[in-house]
């Protein structure tokens, strides 16, 4: 199944990926909708009238119920089971006004990561009348949207961004033991409700932060061994041992357990340039990405050291003996904030495709159907043999040039269309007491070097579809510019730090790093500028459009210093 994940507060994506008949066409059997279907349900079947008709607060809800019926019907034409990607515990605010009291978890704290703060509020699913209203929510989820086939729960982050009159939060407690409770009681109730009642399908994503449900197989095994299974009830995993990154180990609770799982993958990962430049992720979520023939650190996202043992799996088709694999979900586009925005799909469809294809046959192999995304390209022989080693290498072109074979990794600071120097404050620290600056700036020339390597290929390559071939060409050039501008950034974060902690630095090295780091940010703009198919291009403010913290500021203080 897919998934297009909208950025929240934004326009919904323009992509073909929401049209009914090309994912058809596609082979996907399911299609995961973003769309708050919870939000979209009045409450009359548990008290009449409770958001009162005419008010603006209904009429929100009406319309954003017709306008999911349409969105719903529209894939169920064409053969597609549809599945509602929902944020639990939501409610309307009448909902809380009336019922708060009742229903706020006592021991409340700010609990809304990626949400709107001041609509936060935290529900108990211990509390009867939580349960009350959740039953009731679920209710008139499947009696307003018949066609639904299920739903795909999220609790470990609650958006209300798209969602004027809702509040809510995570109904699991914060205390470690407690949650596990909360757990498997909102799970059996769930089950009960969706699975057996109804006989549809409930996809209950593990997703949260911290050492807890995602991450920790024994966490995770205390909940779902007190889950009685189902044929319909099905758990969801990220594949990497946290989020969709780098330099971090294949998530252990998967092909644990008794209850079949669904895998999910991000096509356009947010962190490493959504797609705006070669980036191929089909090798390392089938096969392992080639960090994991280490051991990896999940908390620290660097090595340990040691050789990763041997019959660990690295990938997803390492699990398949365990016979718990029910799927792959891809998410063809979004995961993450704001830019960069593509104007051309051609590394999510290669990502999504390879991915997809796999789950559908998972007797074949990575590269035949990687071969098989290029024969549809139009691709054969050397053309074909070139596509592929662009991809290849983009691997580690991005994983050397972003991040650090060395120390510990933030592996967040470049994320979106943002570069959060501030991220790296204790990284840069740790490099310069570790003596190790020359390696990682090796590292950072070596990532370029490849970049150099992919725009050149893709100088060779040869196609009939002029339009891809662009695409393909200008987002190599721009992939180059990026992690070129990256190598500056790492050198000027070191100086810095050296400064910082040792009191000196090398103004003539800084000097050097800036006029790259202009050039660099001048041959972007204008790449931008002179092709159509070129994605938007990032900013030098740190995460969500921030001064503070970030490289354009860094850069600033260091003009100042050396003047």
């Amino acid at each position: 199944m897919n998934m297009v994940h909208n950025n929240p507060g934004e326009k919904p994506f323009d992509t073909k990926y929401i049209n009914p008949t090309y994912l058809k066409s596609q082979g996907f059997k399911a299609t995961v909708i973003f769309c708050h279907i919870n939000t979209g349900i009045t409450y009359d079947n548990f008290e009449k009238n409770v958001i009162p008709k005419g008010s603006d607060e209904r009429k929100w809800i009406e319309k954003k119920a017709e306008d999911n019926l349409i969105k719903i019907h529209g894939f169920k034409e064409v053969g597609l089971d549809v599945y509602a990607f929902t944020d639990f515990l939501v409610f309307p605010k009448t909902i809380w006004d009336k019922y708060g009291k009742l229903i706020e978890a006592k021991d409340a704290k700010e609990d809304n990561p990626g949400g709107i703060s001041e609509r936060s509020r935290k529900p108990d699913i211990q509390r009867e009348m939580t349960q009350k209203l959740l039953r009731a929510q679920i209710d008139g989820i499947f009696s307003r949207f018949p066609e639904l086939d299920g739903i795909v729960l999220r609790f470990g982050e609650t958006y209300l961004q798209d969602t004027p009159f809702h509040r809510g939060a995570s109904p699991i407690s914060n205390n470690d033991e407690q949650s596990i409770k909360d757990h498997i009681l909102l799970i059996n109730i769930l089950r009960d409700e969706i699975c057996v009642k109804r006989n549809k399908k409930l996809f209950y994503r593990t997703w949260d932060f911290g050492n807890r449900f995602h991450v920790n197989p024994s966490y995770y095994l205390a909940v779902t061994n007190a889950i009685e299974t189902h044929p319909n009830l099905f758990f969801s995993i990220k594949y990497q041992q946290g989020d969709f990154q780098r330099m971090t180990p294949f998530n252990p609770c998967i092909g644990i357990g008794k209850h079949r799982q669904i895998i999910e993958s991000q096509s356009q990962m947010e962190a490493y340039g959504k797609g705006s430049h070669p980036y191929y992720t089909g090798s390392g979520v089938i096969n392992g990405w080639p960090e994991t023939k280490y051991e990896l650190n999940c908390f620290s996202n660097g090595f340990t050291g040691k050789l990763n043992a041997p019959d660990a799996p690295r990938g997803v088709k390492d699990i398949l003996k365990n016979g718990l694999l029910a799927g792959m979900w891809t998410w063809s586009n979004g995961g993450g904030w704001q830019g960069p925005y593509l104007k051309n799909e051609i590394w999510n469809d290669l990502n999504n495709y390879v991915v997809s294809h796999w789950a559908m046959d998972v007797s074949k192999s990575e590269e035949t159907l990687f071969n098989e995304f290029s024969i549809r390209l139009g691709l054969s022989g050397h053309n074909a043999d070139i596509f592929r080693q662009i991809a290849l290498l983009s691997i580690e072109g991005v994983r050397k040039g972003q991040l650090n074979s060395f120390t510990d990794n933030s592996v967040w600071w470049a994320r979106d269309q943002f570069f959060s120097a501030e991220s790296n404050t204790k990284i840069v620290k740790s490099i310069i007491d570790k003596n190790i600056s020359k390696k990682v700036l090796a590292e950072k020339t070596e990532a370029v070097a490849i970049w150099q390597q992919i725009e050149a290929l893709s100088i060779q390559l040869e196609m009939k579809d002029s339009i891809t071939l662009e695409a393909i060409r200008v987002s190599s050039i721009y992939g180059r510019i990026k992690f070129a501008l990256i190598e500056q950034m790492w050198i000027l974060m070191i100086e810095d730090g050296n400064f910082r902690l040792k009191g000196t630095m090398n103004n003539r090295i800084v000097i050097n790093a800036i006029q790259k780091y202009d050039a660099l940010w001048d041959e972007w703009r204008a790449l931008n500028k002179s092709s159509a198919q070129c994605a938007s291009i990032y900013t030098d403010k740190a995460f969500m459009n921030q001064t503070k913290g970030s490289i354009g500021e860094l850069v600033e203080v260091l003009r100042e210093r050396v003047k």
